[in-house]
């Protein structure tokens, strides 16, 4: 059995939210650090939720809403982010959480 290309993106994306996600919440002095990773984040979590909703066959709507349904809570963590205005660890677990659930949503959708 061969690893399909979507499969072998999946796993690239996966290991650049690790990455991502390790240094969202590294603390360290510098402000853009944070605003470049979390952003970064955001970026996967679309990623993530386009890949997932447009592999599905277009007849399975409802599971198509439900893959997009994930960027819900990276639009909240985007808000919140732009609200505080600063490096928000609530914003940062949204963003996560987001690329997480189109991940899981994937292998368990498909």
């Amino acid at each position: 059995m061969a690893l399909s290309p979507l499969f072998i993106l999946y796993v690239v994306i996966v290991f650049s939210f690790i990455v991502t996600s390790v240094f969202m919440f590294r603390p360290k002095d510098d402000e853009r650090v944070h605003i470049i990773f979390f952003w970064l984040g955001v970026a996967l979590a679309a990623l993530v939720t386009f890949i997932n909703a447009t592999a599905l066959p277009g007849e399975r709507l409802d599971q198509i809403l439900i893959a997009w349904a994930g960027l819900i809570f990276a639009a909240v963590g985007v808000i919140i982010r732009m609200a505080t205005g600063k490096t928000n660890s609530i914003a940062n677990v949204l963003v996560m959480l987001s690329t997480v659930y189109g991940a899981a949503s994937y292998f368990i959708l498909n």
